[in-house]
């Protein structure tokens, strides 16, 4: 039984591996066995991923950790930017990564500063900067951050001595635009052409404010696709209310400016009606091309209603008059438009034209003709007369409701 046993092991064995296939696994297993012990004999792993140790960490030798190349920040931070302590000392480009539409792609290290150390070569150590080298965050799946002392040298030239590179920023922006430190010395690798990481994918954009145009609230900003230079969708949520959403394509001169090579017409301006009272705004960019999303802004407003008065309801023979003043916040030089509703339904609506100098003295942006006076018929009887503004959306805004008695 024994020796049936063993050969059936053995021919088994055979025929999933030749000569060389068992030579080199029992080498690898041998090198597992030397180089980390602990981690081939006690935990469930292969020999070849326990002989990769990556900046100290036990990582498989695929692991991002192991290529040799260092992080992008925003892995680090959430953000494509040089983090605190560190400053760009120098870039190379990447010609058709086709992450930037055809256009090349710039990489910036980010080297930690030495402080009051010296150097030679313009590096000093990570010790000395108080740098730790390791896989970002301590993950495998992270390229490594703090270990490469290198510098390419076009940017931050007044600075003499700086540490290991933390992490790298990308964009599609010129380094001499992007960082005017830098300046236009080129070198090329395009080794790094396919670097990409999440955090890169999503668009970025700012916000310029939420405001109250009374009965609505006016939410502006630019959002960008750092990819591309196509449109990013504007997404707003007021309170829990389905979203809407705008193109980000307006002409924004100064993201023009800022942003050159994406070009000016990135801004989003837009009016969402809302009932008077307090509101929670947040605001989304989210790219078409790639389906990621980034936070622009969270931010609460105070909606006014509209700016009037029913001054008078008054039953005359056969119907009912009022009179009043209103201003439409959102226009306010121009006539606004009031409707009349008896016991619920619509009977007139005009635009105002009455002379209120009462109304318009002190108030010179004020429609200078912003009363209303009707007279209609009704039935005889008790009556709910109620008044609205009518904005240009057709929304409505109540200014107030009397019982009169015809």
């Amino acid at each position: 039984m024994s020796t049936a046993l063993l050969d059936r092991a053995v021919g088994g064995f055979s025929r999933r591996l030749d000569r060389r296939s068992l030579l080199r696994r029992s080498t690898f297993a041998a090198t597992a066995l030397v180089a980390a012990p602990a981690d081939f004999v006690l935990r469930p792993r292969t020999a070849y991923a326990a002989v990769c140790r990556c900046q100290g960490q036990a990582c498989a030798c695929g692991s991002l950790c192991c290529d040799g190349y260092t992080e992008f920040c925003c892995t680090l931070t959430g953000s494509n930017g040089c983090p605190p302590g560190t400053v760009a000392a120098g870039w190379w480009k990447v010609d058709g990564s086709g992450f930037c539409g055809g256009a090349p792609r710039y990489y910036l290290d980010c080297n930690a500063q030495c402080g009051g150390c010296g150097c030679r070569g313009g590096i000093c150590s990570g010790a000395c900067s108080g740098t730790r080298c390791g896989c970002a965050w301590g993950d495998c799946n992270n390229r490594k951050s703090g270990c490469v002392q290198f510098r390419y040298g076009q940017c931050n030239q007044q600075i003499a001595c700086l540490g290991p590179i933390v992490c790298r920023v990308v964009t599609c922006t010129p380094p001499w635009v992007f960082d005017g430190s830098c300046t236009t010395a080129s070198r090329t690798d395009n080794n790094t052409a396919n670097h990409t990481r999440p955090c890169l994918e999503a668009p970025f954009g700012g916000f310029d404010g939420v405001n109250d145009v009374g009965g609505a609230i006016r939410v502006v900003g630019w959002a960008i696709d750092q990819n591309r230079r196509d449109g990013v969708e504007a997404r707003i949520f007021v309170d829990q209310r389905p979203m809407v959403t705008t193109m980000a394509d307006l002409d924004r001169p100064d993201v023009g400016a800022a942003y050159p090579y994406y070009g000016p017409n990135h801004g989003f301006d837009i009016t969402i009606d809302c009932e008077p009272g307090r509101h929670v705004v947040c605001v989304l960019a989210y790219d078409q091309g790639s389906s990621a999303t980034s936070f622009i802004a969270f931010n609460t407003v105070e909606v006014s209603g509209p700016l009037g008065n029913v001054d008078g309801v008054v039953a005359v023979p056969g119907g009912v008059r009022v009179d009043g003043w209103v201003i439409d916040p959102r226009q306010p030089q121009q006539p606004a438009v009031v409707r009349l509703s008896i016991d619920g339904v619509a009977v007139v609506q005009a635009p105002t034209g009455v002379d209120r100098p009462d109304v318009v003295a002190g108030n010179p942006s004020f429609n200078p003709v912003p009363g209303y006076q009707a007279t209609v018929p009704t039935s005889p009887g008790a009556h709910q007369v109620c008044l609205d503004l009518v904005y240009d959306s057709g929304r409505t805004a109540r200014l107030g409701c009397s019982e009169v008695i015809v």
